[in-house]
């Protein structure tokens, strides 16, 4: 499988939509570090005119999809809708869903569903397991793939030199002292993955956290995401929690190969 394969397809470009494409330009602009922007300081971001970035902003902030006090910008809550539209409207997590309800009455813990888009994973579904400390990341929550247990799977579907690509492109920031950041080591635990069949990660992007995970497949046997556990280090040892949680992950994955 081709990281392309999960991202584009082929379209002459005289049926794209110009405006459509710089407007979610415009929207994903916006991040951790640059919550607030100027019409001068969008424009010069992602390359477009002063005053059309204006326009883009005036119009999102009119569908109050962003707010303004004047000079800048910032998105509102409302543009969690977008996302929703998505959830509510497709068909894989919404089949996924009853699946992840009765992994985690099973096992007692979080679990979720996540795909892979560019250079992070992005959980999709997600199922809280009834406890009063909840662990792992809600759905819409984007992290750097390798510091997570389903990017970590779902890259080592890549073949070598894909892989060796991915890891030239990015830089390894260290969210954790226990971040794995050395690049052939990363890679050697790509291939182990790809070995096993599964994934299993504690303390790379929050200290405290582990995750476990299996990759997804169609029916044709298509990559279309991974299912993951999530728990708390201290409830037992990784190879405790190893041994109870990926025998049920695998059954779960090879349940839904039959329904999506």
């Amino acid at each position: 499988m081709k990281r392309s394969e999960l991202l584009e397809i082929n379209v002459n470009k005289r049926d794209l939509i110009d405006g459509l494409m710089t407007g979610i330009d415009v929207i994903t602009a916006f991040d951790e570090d640059a919550t607030r922007m100027s019409a001068s300081e969008l424009a010069e971001k992602i390359g477009i005119s002063r005053s059309a970035a204006r326009r883009y902003l005036l119009t999102l902030a009119h569908r109050g999809l962003a707010a303004t006090d004047g000079r800048n910008f910032w998105l509102t809550p409302k543009i969690l809708s977008l996302g929703g539209a998505y959830l509510d409207s497709a068909r894989l997590p919404r089949a996924i869903t009853p699946f992840l309800q009765r992994l985690t009455l099973q096992l007692h813990e979080s679990t979720n569903y996540s795909v892979i888009i560019g250079d992070e994973v992005v959980y999709i579904s997600r199922v809280n397991a009834p406890q009063l400390l909840t662990t792992g990341f809600e759905s819409g929550t984007r992290l750097p793939a390798y510091t997570s247990t389903a990017g970590r799977v779902l890259l080592s579907a890549l073949p070598d030199e894909e892989l060796r690509a991915y890891l030239n492109s990015i830089e390894l920031v260290a969210y954790t002292h226990l971040t794995v950041t050395d690049k052939e080591l990363l890679f050697d635990e790509l291939l182990r993955i790809r070995k096993n069949g599964f994934g299993a990660t504690e303390n790379q992007f929050e200290i405290g956290l582990r995750g476990i995970s299996v990759p997804l497949k169609s029916r044709r046997g298509k990559l279309i995401g991974a299912i993951s556990v999530s728990m708390l280090t201290s409830s037992c040892s990784m190879a405790e929690a190893t041994a109870r949680c990926v025998p049920a992950l695998l059954a779960t994955a090879n349940t839904l190969m039959l329904w999506v």
